[in-house]
């Protein structure tokens, strides 16, 4: 499998929180960045186990006409969240 290398641009801020866990996982910040991208592309790649069965389980609720759903402007109004 080939690489690529990527320049990206990160606040100071998420710099120096990537290295304090990387420093906590005892692994160089490089490493660190690559796992945590590998992980995350694995996880987009395909729906977790369980994402898929809870997804079966609102699809059949909402086939019986059981699923319960909230208007999302409830939502909002209770949340105090404008459009």
């Amino acid at each position: 499998m080939g690489k690529k290398k990527k320049i990206i641009e990160l606040k100071d801020e998420v710099w120096e929180i990537l290295e304090r866990e990387a420093k906590a996982d005892n692994r160089s910040l490089k490493n660190y960045i690559e796992n945590y991208f590998e992980n995350l592309a694995r996880q987009l790649a395909e729906p977790s186990d369980e994402y898929i069965t809870m997804m079966d389980d609102l699809l059949d609720r909402q086939e019986k006409g059981t699923l319960k759903t909230i208007p999302i402007d409830e939502i909002r109004k209770k949340y105090g969240i404008s459009r």
